[in-house]
């Protein structure tokens, strides 16, 4: 009688992960979950999360004791957030972040009828995804600076962004913040999915500035298939101290 770990048999574990590398496939962790940060030790004060939309569940689950600053330009992804999974202590806050203050032109995409609002960008999207959208509406958005955002934050910081290609003008705005923050989890474009999106090296070199390095990468978003190509990677980046 075969041991079982999860309801999965071990040997069954093993010949699907045999299958799997014949076939060109790899089965690893799921990183965006609670164990996997909680492990590094962080202890933020508050986490910001910029470009919530329905909410980082895991995220929140990561640090119960900090509070959450939501950040997202869509107001309607406040109630979005409250109606499901949200952190113990939180506000929101209906605005975009970019490089300099001022106004800017959000796309709001539709795949079908009330949805696509996750993939909202201040780029312009020229990825083959963009021929899935019905209908992109605009909205002229509010934007500050993450400095700005962040200057009556207490203590130590963890900062979550996935902007949709808009990541490096947030961390451009954020240089004092990102002093202040322990880790970086954004999502980091490795192709052409926006008109002028800043190549990957631009976004570590900001972080580096900011004593930030590179230290893993928790998901991959890719097309299917044994020749698929990663879009965009979430990437972790924290201080470099032994």
């Amino acid at each position: 009688m075969h041991g079982k770990q999860r309801g999965i048999a071990i040997a069954d574990l093993a010949d699907i992960r045999r299958a799997a590398r014949e076939e060109g496939f790899a089965l690893h962790p799921i990183k965006t979950r609670p164990p996997y940060l909680k492990g590094y030790g962080f202890t933020p004060d508050c986490v910001i999360d910029v470009g919530v939309h329905d909410g980082t569940p895991w995220l929140y689950k990561s640090f119960p004791d900090a509070h959450f600053v939501l950040v997202d330009p869509q107001a309607e992804c406040e109630g979005v957030v409250r109606r499901g999974v949200s952190p113990k202590s939180w506000d929101f806050r209906a605005v975009a972040l970019g490089a300099a203050p001022g106004k800017a032109m959000l796309n709001v995409p539709e795949t079908e009828p009330g949805k696509g609002g996750a993939m909202a960008s201040l780029m312009e999207r020229t990825d083959k995804l963009a021929d899935s959208f019905t209908d992109v509406a605009q909205r002229e958005v509010p934007v500050i600076t993450l400095d700005t955002m962040a200057a009556d934050l207490p203590g130590r910081l963890g900062l979550k962004i996935d902007t949709e290609g808009f990541e490096p003008d947030v961390l451009k705005g954020g240089a004092e913040t990102l002093k202040r923050c322990d880790f970086v989890i954004l999502e980091m474009s490795v192709t052409h999915r926006f008109k002028d999106v800043a190549p990957p090296s631009q976004v570590i070199a900001l972080l580096a500035e900011a004593g930030l390095e590179f230290r893993d990468v928790l998901a991959v978003a890719a097309n299917a298939g044994k020749k698929a190509q990663p879009r965009h990677m979430d990437v972790l980046f924290t201080r470099w101290m032994q």
